[in-house]
């Protein structure tokens, strides 16, 4: 299973007990996965479609409860979008008939109001039923249950909310940044409106607010082990660069002591005497050096890829790296 559906079975599996919360989740879930049908006698019914099983049983017990009626479960195809094969997938629908109070569903929730005597459907977030902060809670629970995703957090962090209607993602923003330090993003993806939050924090707030505590500590403990990995990386190239430096300084110095040999030999040196720190080239080459700029010249050609901190040390007595730079500053005037 994918982290997005272990979230939306640890939220299905949680028990409101608040009858203003148990209608808030309700609402959040029609919202955006219910959809009217003519039932006659200017009557409507409801059909609400998921394809998560624990999703559909979960509000099929949630509606029952707090409306006291009968909520039937019926299971079809679903293609999945996007694939060139015909997978099919179920979907579970949740039917609601008139005779199961569909209508007062409707009123209740807020998707059907009254303007000037004649009935009409609304697009937004019915404000009176998340008037208190445990309501909004329920409600965005309810909407993620029903058009929420979220993306791995191994590989990135990514949750979204696809929505059908304008009114509704935007009330649905207005929400989510009601709470403190929580902010959501809105764009467009062909038709759909998508309500979206990228910032690991706010993500793993949302999740600590819908309620999925279990997943708050997984995605926590990802989040760790992605940052531990992360200091590694960047220290191990720290140090690559830091070595790549010091070997690059060490050759460019290197070049310097050759300049001085070759002017005092009046010759070019030969490969193997540039190789062998103790041969005579490098002997007669820099026996006029002044004895601190020797000694460091010397420790140079025998410890190539030593850093001027370990020269500086190998001394007697042991000197700081400023200097040691001192000390190859004037060796690359002589040079120069």
């Amino acid at each position: 299973m994918s982290f997005s559906s272990d979230v939306k079975g640890e939220l299905a599996r949680l028990d409101n007990t608040r009858k203003c919360c148990m209608l808030a989740e309700i609402a959040g879930f029609l919202r955006v996965s219910s959809s009217i049908k003519l039932a006659g006698g200017g009557r409507f019914g409801i059909v609400a479609a998921t394809e998560n099983a624990a999703v559909a049983r979960h509000y099929k017990k949630l509606i029952q409860e707090y409306f006291r009626n009968n909520v039937s479960l019926g299971i079809g195809d679903s293609q999945m979008p996007g694939s060139s094969r015909k997978k099919s997938r179920n979907r579970y629908y949740l039917n609601i008939s008139p005779e199961e109070k569909s209508m007062q569903i409707l009123r209740e929730t807020g998707m059907m109001l009254i303007r000037e005597g004649d009935d009409y459907f609304s697009d937004g977030i019915y404000q009176p039923v998340v008037r208190s902060k445990c309501c909004k809670k329920s409600y965005m629970r309810g909407m993620f249950l029903s058009c929420g995703t979220m993306s791995d957090p191994h590989k990135s962090y990514h949750l979204e909310f696809v929505v059908d209607k304008s009114q509704s993602a935007s009330d649905l923003r207005k929400l989510i940044c009601s709470f403190v330090d929580l902010s959501a993003n809105m764009t467009m993806r062909g038709d759909d409106h998508i309500v979206y939050m990228k910032k690991a924090q706010y993500i793993s707030d949302m999740l600590g607010i819908m309620g999925a505590d279990n997943a708050v500590l997984e995605f926590e403990n990802i989040r760790i082990n992605k940052g531990l990995r992360g200091d590694v990386q960047r220290l191990m190239n720290c140090d690559n660069a830091n070595v790549d430096r010091t070997l690059s300084a060490a050759e460019e110095q290197r070049g310097w002591l050759r300049l001085i040999a070759e002017n005092e030999l009046g010759r070019t040196a030969e490969p193997e005497e540039l190789a062998d720190a103790g041969s005579g080239f490098w002997a007669e080459g820099l026996k006029n050096l002044p004895p601190q700029l020797k000694e460091v010249a010397y420790l140079r050609l025998y410890k190539p890829g030593a850093s001027l901190g370990e020269i500086g040390e190998s001394l007697d007595p042991p000197i700081g790296k400023p200097a040691v730079s001192k000390r190859f500053a004037k060796i690359k005037a002589l040079a120069k």
